[in-house]
């Protein structure tokens, strides 16, 4: 698979989703948790943005929060998420909408989610309903969104079902989920977000339970829809080889909040936040020495009920500057056209940190 070089729709076409300072807490009794504490990320029009961190960055909840599905007792308490409804490709006027103001439940968001936004869940083995046929799920989106009758929508779904790589498609949609291998419902999982062909598939560690030769043709797969349709991917990942691979732009997260975001060149040759260029040093190289050690990121992210003071990356941060770091949260700084880096080595600019109660 060949990297891409920048989406030529992207530049043309603008943002198809704004996410302006984005709060999503957990109030619980131990305490408020702050899984995302102001995210902001700006997704261009049929790119693929990659978005990536440790776990418990905020990653998932970025996606669930886009969809609305953030589970109780979270609810989003400030910010905005602009999505632009309408593609020249589909012939139709564009109009934004912030989806922060619509009934999570509603009638409105009902006809955005799964048709117009649609998302690959991280884990199959519960995100399929065991009482449901494989096709019959498939097909309750297509019948949804497309208007199709119910001989069409199974077509449509032994039909995504064999681009996914399904062995046997006609036989998979009338089997139910425990009938299938991890692998198999991965890709089930798969094929249920690319039916509709929506503008936006939010894809959250799609092909984790592929081996290496199904995971190429999924990735392969994905990058030939996006092609044909102008469809926009985020593309939730660890593996930053996978981002090499299938990215326009990425977004790196750290405890609630985009600390980078900048071209796929731009972050492997060019990283600028000492959280990336960390994450960069960690990972093994190949042609290195073998007495080579790797330097991993010190300290541990912290407690997700913890109120870290100033920039959430100083208590692990070599670079950490008493006084300012610890204090204030560092506001977005251009490095360079399209490369921002919220870091007080560029900029002492700063904002204050707004806790929610």
């Amino acid at each position: 698979m060949t990297r891409p070089q920048g989406s030529p729709r992207a530049q043309a076409d603008g943002n198809v989703l704004e996410i302006r300072d984005l709060r999503t807490y957990f109030y619980t009794d131990l305490g408020i948790s702050r899984a995302l504490n102001g995210v902001t990320l700006s997704v261009p029009t049929g790119s693929v943005m990659g978005v990536v961190g440790e776990s418990g960055c905020g990653k998932s909840m970025t996606a669930l929060s886009t969809m609305r599905l953030v589970p109780k007792p979270g609810r989003i308490v400030g910010g905005e998420i602009y999505f632009r409804r309408g593609q020249a490709t589909k012939g139709s006027a564009s109009t934004s909408i912030d989806l922060t103001t619509l009934d999570p439940m509603g009638d409105d968001i009902r006809s955005i989610r799964g048709g117009e936004i649609a998302m690959i869940f991280q884990e199959p083995m519960t995100s399929l309903n065991p009482s449901y046929t494989v096709g019959n799920q498939i097909m309750e989106a297509v019948l949804l969104h497309q208007g199709l009758s119910r001989d069409q929508a199974q077509e449509r779904a032994v039909r995504i079902l064999g681009r996914v790589g399904m062995p046997n498609p006609e036989r998979t949609v009338t089997q139910y989920p425990h009938e299938l291998s991890g692998g198999m419902r991965q890709r089930a999982m798969i094929a249920m977000g690319l039916s509709c062909t929506p503008d936006i598939l939010i894809a959250d560690e799609p092909t984790t339970a592929l081996d290496v030769t199904t995971e190429a043709e999924i990735l392969d797969l994905m990058r030939e829809l996006q092609a044909e349709i102008g469809m926009t991917i985020i593309f939730i990942t660890h593996n930053l080889g996978v981002v090499a691979q299938m990215c326009d732009r990425v977004a790196v997260m750290y405890l609630g909040r985009v600390v980078e975001e900048t071209s796929i060149d731009d972050l492997f040759y060019n990283p600028q936040h000492p959280y990336t260029k960390a994450l960069l040093q960690s990972i093994p190289r190949v042609g290195s020495r073998s007495r080579d050690r790797l330097k991993p990121i010190r300290g541990v992210v912290p407690d997700p009920y913890a109120e870290v003071v100033g920039c959430p990356f100083h208590p692990r941060c070599d670079a950490m500057m008493a006084g300012l770091c610890d204090v204030r949260v560092p506001a977005l700084t251009q490095v360079a056209e399209g490369h921002g880096v919220r870091c007080f080595l560029y900029s002492e600019e700063g904002e204050d940190d707004v806790h929610e109660g």
